[in-house]
């Protein structure tokens, strides 16, 4: 794959399987995506054009392609399901993408990254604008020490990246919003930071800061100010994150026993009532849980940064599911058919006040999973979302997937 991430890309017609019961469609396989056309429309090694779920389609291309009825408002491919399978992608047929390079002036080949011929781009949710604590306007610097969020890809796009040679972690993944924590050095010191370090007023410290944002707006920083209405704030006073994360940081340094020369930063999801429309987890409040951890801008290993979430931060992590050889088996286990348990507390005792837990499964599908190689290498870590968790989001306008 030229682009792992990539929306819409070159790829060969694997498979074509009939649908049971359909007499004019049949199932069409590139690499893992799968998709319903119409019968003998293609053949097994024909190459097309594939865009995936939340690919934003160019309206004239749509209608050329008779498509756009079948498209999520914003010209956003969809998956559905039909006679009880899914269709995830959209095949484009070749002849689109050698009309748009003059008719084989170009030479297409599996994987070629193909959004920007055809001027099909990856939906993305607008960033919603927020206001300074103190109500001014600022001209905010980005710290380039608080890195965002390593993206990875969808296992569709990369289905040969595990194999049963692979030891790996499964872990639940939550559906809300991105957030990152760190303590990670200044992008300068001010003249007051300068002045207090020269005469020694200051502390070992004075060259770090606390930040935190979201997955790529940064929302403030100890030396240009916080927002304050914003549930990133919320989480980092509920569960003490900058009184942690300076307390691991200061032990760091002091006792050599972590590089973190360039910082620590902590990556996790926001999830909970008010995140993400009709897709609370049953819950009051919002939660926050830990899925990655940085130091000197590295990341740890799937078992380190569990330890780190259980026995030094105490903080939630997110659920592990399962940790052992990858196979498709355990990979299918845990991303179909997983629905959300909520926990009903019900009064046994009036005198007593005396409370007694249940838990009930909903009809409501989990997002998915994401598997990380074991070693925590970036080039092995891949999501995978569940199809019903697709059709059940737009049915019921739930915010959009990352």
């Amino acid at each position: 794959m030229e682009n792992q991430n990539s929306v819409c890309y070159v790829g060969a017609i694997g498979d074509i399987m009939p649908i049971p019961g359909a007499d004019n469609i049949e199932l069409v396989l590139v690499n893992a995506w799968q998709a319903i056309a119409k019968k003998g429309e293609y053949q097994v090694g024909d190459l097309v054009v594939i865009a995936t779920t939340d690919a934003v389609i160019p309206q004239e291309l749509s209608d050329s392609m008779n498509v756009t009825n079948y498209l999520r408002k914003g010209q956003r491919v969809r998956t559905v399901k039909l006679r009880g399978v899914y269709s995830e992608c959209l095949i484009i047929p070749f002849r689109y993408i050698r009309q748009a390079t003059h008719y084989g002036n170009a030479i297409w080949k599996e994987g070629d990254d193909a959004m920007d011929t055809l001027k099909i781009f990856k939906y993305e949710p607008p960033v919603v604008q927020v206001q300074l604590a103190s109500g001014r306007k600022i001209r905010y610097q980005k710290n380039p020490n608080f890195h965002v969020y390593h993206k990875f890809p969808n296992l569709k796009n990369v289905p040969d990246m595990f194999d049963e040679e692979d030891h790996v972690q499964i872990t639940r993944k939550m559906h809300g919003t991105n957030a990152r924590y760190g303590i990670v050095k200044k992008i300068k010191l001010s003249f007051w930071d300068r002045f207090k370090k020269f005469f020694r007023l200051a502390d070992e410290w004075i060259e770090y800061e606390y930040v935190y944002g979201s997955h790529n707006v940064e929302k403030g920083s100890d030396s240009q100010g916080f927002y304050d209405t914003e549930v990133w704030m919320k989480v980092s006073d509920k569960f003490e994150l900058k009184e942690k994360l300076w307390h691991i940081f200061k032990v760091a340094k002091s006792t050599g026993a972590y590089q973190v020369d360039n910082g620590i930063v902590i990556y996790g999801e926001i999830f909970g009532p008010g995140i993400q429309k009709n897709y609370n987890y049953g819950l009051e409040e919002i939660e926050f849980e830990v899925f990655d951890i940085t130091m000197n801008g590295e990341y740890l290993d799937p078992m380190r940064t569990l330890y780190f979430c259980d026995n030094i931060l105490l903080l939630p992590h997110v659920k592990v599911l399962y940790t052992g050889s990858w196979s498709q088996e355990v990979q299918d286990k845990f991303t179909f058919n997983n629905f959300i348990e909520i926990q009903e507390l019900t009064v046994t005792d009036f005198s007593q006040g005396n409370m007694a837990g249940s838990v009930k499964t909903t009809k409501i599908p989990h997002e998915g999973i994401v598997i990380k190689h074991h070693t925590g290498e970036r080039n092995k870590v891949a999501k995978v979302i569940n199809p019903d968790y697709l059709i059940y989001g737009e049915k019921h306008d739930v915010g959009d997937s990352h």
